[in-house]
């Protein structure tokens, strides 16, 4: 299952969660209080003896008995919020039945109206549907077995009829409830993206402005990972290539943390500085991990310099222990570093870069990227190619102009 699909719905079953829970102890408040007011409402009907009701206090007092046993048990154990719904739901259709008993029978039966309508506020379709046909069985079988005698199967057949109307009008009533939530669930992952998207731009601004050499780098990088990673089955997905993107740009984050004397130092570095280097591949995987929205893109900060064969940084982490995010970059980042002119270097041409890349398939590089390599070359020829202005790099990077 793709990344974009999962994280929306992580979401949505967040925000469904939410809404079930309350909805819990909505239901089982209002519960108490409806029984409540009945056995005191009642009760003062029997006091003064006046012909208002038939209810029947000890079915009344059975139930909001019921009702605070399910409500303490709710709040004081840890009993799965799923498994609550469905406690309560059958609570719903227990106390619907009890009052048709204890009510009187003849109004009664409307109390089942209520069973499809609450089903339906949990926002589930397979739930909403279980629950209203066990609602209508009931209502079946209370309506057919009734004690009472004027009770006719006319009277059976509208009372059916209607619970079918107000239950089909409920499932209506969901399918809003999840349009709304869905809805919002899209405007939410939408302006994350777009928060996520300036974040991003600006710590690679941050970053690169540091040392005029490698100035474009972070894009180019993401760039020619997707090439790379559109030649993959995993990767045949809008979202998990945007996933990728933006840990290309942001691969080397890190490097906000080290010193520009050492960034471009224009002849080899010390065994001091190489060390002080390498550290930006953990310093970096820190800074997303505390950006909410960037946590995602840990793997590809933290492990973009690790090699097949183990001997590479910050863990030795080898081979499949190696993320593929992070594989496929080490190849991005590679070329792009072989492609460019450094402040220690000139630039190889791209017929070298490849050979070089070929030369580490095994070693350095994934093995079993060694056939999306070749056929990414056209693409990561052209992304080359269109990459040499670098006024076109930053003004794509920064879009200031």
């Amino acid at each position: 299952m793709n990344a974009g699909v999962n994280e929306k719905e992580k979401l949505l079953d967040k925000l469904l969660k939410e809404h079930t829970q309350n909805l819990n102890n909505q239901i089982l408040i209002i519960g108490f209080i409806y029984f409540l007011m009945s056995i005191l409402w009642n009760y003062i009907f029997q006091q003064f003896n006046l012909p208002f009701s038939r209810a029947n206090l000890s079915i009344l007092l059975l139930c909001l008995s019921l009702c605070l046993t399910l409500f303490l048990f709710y709040r004081f154990t840890k009993i799965p919020y799923r498994l609550m719904k469905h406690l309560v739901l059958l609570f719903v259709l227990f106390v619907v039945i009890c009052l048709y008993f204890g009510s009187g029978y003849t109004e009664a039966w409307g109390y089942f109206l209520l069973i499809p309508i609450v089903n339906s506020l949990y926002g589930k379709r397979l739930v909403s549907i279980f629950y209203s046909i066990l609602g209508i069985f009931g209502l079946g079988a209370v309506s057919i077995y009734s004690p009472i005698d004027y009770i006719d199967s006319i009277d059976i057949s509208n009372r059916i009829l209607l619970y079918m109307i107000v239950a089909t009008f409920s499932y209506l009533l969901l399918t809003k409830l999840y349009a709304l939530y869905d809805r919002q669930v899209n405007n939410v992952i939408h302006s994350m993206e777009a928060t996520i998207e300036q974040v991003v731009q600006s710590f690679i601004v941050a970053v690169e402005a540091k040392d005029q050499y490698t100035f474009g780098h972070s894009d180019r990088v993401s760039q020619y990972a997707v090439a790379l990673a559109k030649k993959l089955p995993g990767y045949q997905d809008v979202q998990k290539l945007k996933h990728l993107r933006l840990s290309g740009l942001l691969h080397d984050i890190g490097k906000i943390n080290i010193p520009e004397h050492i960034l471009t130092k224009p002849t080899s570095l010390t065994e001091n500085e190489y060390e002080i280097i390498k550290t930006h591949t953990t310093f970096g995987s820190k800074m997303v991990e505390k950006v909410e929205g960037l946590e995602g893109l840990k793997n590809g900060v933290l492990y973009h310099h690790e090699r097949w064969d183990g001997m590479g940084y910050p863990t030795g982490a080898k081979g499949n222990e190696i993320p593929l995010e992070a594989r496929i970059l080490a190849i991005a980042d590679a070329f792009d570093a072989m492609t460019s002119t450094r402040s220690y270097r000139d630039e190889l041409s791209i017929e070298e870069a490849f050979q070089r890349l070929e030369n580490g398939i095994g070693t350095q590089f994934d093995p079993s990227l060694a056939q999306a390599i070749e056929e990414a070359k056209p693409e990561f020829s052209r992304i080359h190619s269109e990459s040499q202005n670098p006024f076109d790099e930053f003004e794509r990077l920064t879009d200031l102009f």
